[in-house]
């Protein structure tokens, strides 16, 4: 019987061969592998994009609802006395200034502060920060607003003693206060922000909060002080209530800051509301005609008591920039704009009766 012959189905792969098959095989691979790159690039590009889109609309978000709210509870309330220190230093770099009252500002419903400079300081901040100033100069705007968790207290007069800073409260009140809370005192005669020292006679028939020198420079003891002005001289009753002075800023490490003044057990507190922020904007839309007749344009400062009283929208952009470089090696960034009503801006105009009326 004759064997089958299986020499030639058994010859393997000459060199030739394999190294063209090892070439196509590196070929495909790499094809593959170059495709897959690509997609994780474009994966993670549109994640950074997403993320910055999401800390845009979030800070447009805090801000638009802090806006709408401004003024909020203040429908009967003017002349709010501040020292100006204390807003050059928190608020403002150049705050709008009242001649007859040096020292002191009356502060708006909203303060604006353009394109603040290089190197200004964060004060209250560990580590100390700065507002951040690159690649662009950013903006700040300090709103205010009544807080409606916290149940007004009404004072006597008599109450309060300008001369040692002393403000008496019943025993059922005192412990609703903690040294260091900022307070906002109410009379017919105007309003000032006080920050709490000390506490006296807790557990007696006749506590007292303390209202000494302060870090902040909000209170001033003795005649012509802040409490002196405010009771005119411990004559008038005056309403002792909770007011938070609520800041926007960017600081240098590119994080959206909300810090409000005037909340519980604490002067201030401060959250980080977005990050890898480049920019904060503020454009405000005024009811107010130049000497033609014409609407006047968006201004990017309030530079009048004026213009902050007929400020009616304010328009907030937004800039962010991705976390890490894309695939051109820059970081992308990403701009949003948005336009809000303050409804509750009339609040120092006074209904005047007209003729026939």
């Amino acid at each position: 019987m004759t064997q089958p012959d299986f020499t030639n189905s058994e010859r393997g792969f000459s060199i030739l061969e394999l190294m063209v098959a090892i070439t196509v095989m590196v070929v495909i691979t790499g094809a593959v592998f170059a495709l897959m790159r690509d997609s994780v690039k474009t994966s993670t590009s549109s994640m950074e994009m997403s993320d910055g889109q999401q800390s845009a609309r979030t800070a447009h978000e805090y801000i638009n609802r802090d806006l709408i709210n401004t003024g909020d509870g203040l429908n009967s309330i003017n002349n709010i006395r501040v020292p100006q220190n204390f807003v050059t230093n928190y608020l403002a770099v150049n705050p709008v200034a009242d001649p007859a009252t040096p020292g002191f500002i009356n502060l708006a419903l909203i303060t604006s502060d353009n394109n603040v400079p290089a190197n200004t300081l964060v004060l209250g901040t560990a580590p100390a920060v700065t507002v951040r100033d690159t690649p662009v100069l950013t903006d700040r705007i300090t709103i205010l607003q009544v807080d409606q968790t916290f149940v007004p207290i009404t004072l006597n007069a008599g109450d309060i003693n300008p001369a040692t800073g002393l403000v008496a409260v019943s025993p059922a009140d005192i412990d609703r206060f903690r040294a260091g809370e900022i307070y906002f005192f109410t009379s017919s005669v105007g309003s000032i922000f006080a920050t709490i020292t000390d506490r006296q006679g807790v557990g007696t028939a006749n506590p007292a909060l303390v209202f000494d020198v302060d870090a902040f420079g909000l209170n001033s003891p003795g005649a012509g002080g802040q409490l002196d002005v405010v009771s005119a001289g411990a004559t008038l009753p005056t309403s002792l209530s909770r007011m938070k002075m609520i800041h926007y800023y960017i600081n240098s490490n590119g994080l959206l800051m909300r810090r409000v003044f005037g909340v519980r057990n604490s002067p201030f507190n401060e959250s980080m509301i977005a990050e890898h922020v480049v920019s904060l904007q503020f454009r405000y839309f005024l009811n107010m005609r130049d000497v033609n007749g014409n609407v006047l344009q968006p201004q990017t400062q309030l530079t009048t008591s004026q213009q902050q009283v007929e400020t009616r929208q304010v328009e907030t952009t937004v800039t962010v920039e991705t976390a890490h470089t894309m695939q051109n090696g820059q970081r992308q960034q990403m701009s949003m704009t948005t336009s809000t009503s303050v409804r509750n801006m009339q609040f120092r105009r006074s209904l005047l009766p007209t003729a026939g009326n």
